[in-house]
């Protein structure tokens, strides 16, 4: 029987496994010295806080969720990461302000498409009881910087405000009367979101919905006065971050905790999946879920897709030389293991062979290994207090004494 990786997955080793581990590492540096804190909760959590918070007739809630049951308990794997970092900070009675960014595995079951698996890994970042305009531009602002700093180019950065339930409420019955006399040229998707989630019509990639949704009122134009005020201040720190910036007004956000604030950062190379980095403001959330009135904002970023937009050289990864000790006979094995442990507590890459294989049979699994440097320990050498070093790459030896090994580590760096 031969055993296959679930449809959606994928396996990952070698330079992709280095390149999304550099992210990772790069990312806990970064928003740590942003003053954000790392927080981790369970890979599965009870479905009812999805369904709460997601919204229950959400294309994530409705179709793509893993769900199972046990002992009459529903439970799900996580498909984001804000409701699980708000469940956490209200069950652990944690204080505001707070900031903590995560890096997880996510689980949807969607359609697999480019830089899109049913498993896949997020960095994400939450800014918890803050709810001026100055913090929606400071997380778009470290959205890029971060981008930046691991060497993404070429991603452009959308706006937009989606306002309260107060100017929604509202907009809702506008948009209603406009698209009254051509509902029925909606299609069959359009016509169901639009009494269960209704921003979501302009996410549809229809032809005919999209070219009546160009004439359609938009929600950025209907705004309270207070998500007006509140929209327009982020603009202008966006200003002063110095941010290159695109207002969508046709861009919404699929869950249903946004509020005012929603950003998505767009790599055109990847075609119709071209969402690098997406999130936004959700005021209500905190309170939805049994916590207090606590404002939120925050972003997710989809690791695997971003991979997938960068030139394979990016980011930079640091590569350790390798050694390879090669030892002539089991009586040398303590040598063996001195040189290996001295190798690696300067931070480089060791193998051992087996010392009962020749030499040449050590050798070749030297080369197998890409190691840099192969060291010949045997009877000559433990007689005269030294080892053989063989460049891998241009054949050359050279002797060094055991007592100036460490040296010569030093100046390989």
């Amino acid at each position: 029987m031969k055993y296959q990786k679930p449809k959606g997955t994928r396996d990952i080793f070698g330079r992709e496994l280095q390149r999304i581990e550099a992210v990772c590492s790069a990312a806990r540096t970064f928003f740590e010295r942003n003053g954000y804190e790392e927080i981790r909760t369970p890979t599965f959590e009870f479905a009812q806080l999805f369904d709460r918070s997601i919204g229950e007739r959400t294309d994530i809630v409705e179709h793509e969720m893993y769900k199972f049951e046990i002992n009459k308990k529903l439970y799900a794997l996580r498909p984001e990461g804000t409701a699980s970092v708000l469940r956490a900070f209200i069950e652990n009675k944690l204080s505001l302000p707070a900031r903590f960014f995560y890096i997880w595995s996510m689980y949807r079951r969607e359609k697999p498409q480019k830089g899109r698996y049913r498993e896949f890994l997020q960095i994400g970042i939450e800014i918890l009881g803050e709810e001026r305009p100055f913090y929606d531009a400071e997380i778009i602002d470290q959205g890029k910087r971060f981008l930046n700093l691991i060497g993404a180019t070429d991603f452009t950065i959308e706006i937009n405000s989606i306002g309260c339930p107060k100017c929604r409420a509202i907009y809702k019955n506008k948009l209603r009367d406009f698209l009254e006399p051509n509902f029925s040229n909606l299609c069959s998707n359009c016509q169901r979101r639009f009494e269960r989630n209704f921003l979501r019509i302009f996410d549809c990639k229809n032809k005919m919905c999209q070219q009546i949704y160009t004439k359609a009122p938009k929600i950025t134009d209907n705004l309270c006065a207070e998500c007006l005020e509140h929209y327009v201040s982020v603009k202008r720190f966006l200003n002063k971050f110095g941010i290159d910036y695109t207002e969508n007004k046709k861009l919404v956000r699929g869950l249903d905790y946004y509020t005012r604030t929603v950003v998505e950062f767009k790599q055109q190379s990847l075609g119709a999946q071209d969402t690098i980095l997406a999130g936004g403001r959700y005021d209500l959330l905190m309170k939805e879920l049994g916590g207090g009135d606590a404002p939120g904002t925050g972003w997710a970023m989809g690791v695997d897709r971003l991979l997938i937009s960068m030139p394979d050289n990016q980011p930079k990864i640091e590569r350790r030389k390798r050694f390879f000790i090669a030892t002539i006979g089991e009586r040398f094995i303590n040598e063996m293991i001195k040189l290996r442990n001295l190798i690696q507590q300067n931070n480089f890459i060791c193998l051992m062979g087996n010392p009962e294989d020749s030499i040449k049979h050590q050798l070749k699994k030297a080369n197998r290994a890409k190691a840099d440097y192969s060291i010949i320990y045997g009877e000559d050498e433990a007689q005269d207090k030294i080892c053989t070093v063989k460049d891998m790459e241009t054949g050359n030896q050279e002797k060094i004494s055991i007592r100036d090994f460490k040296t010569f580590l030093k100046n390989t760096m």
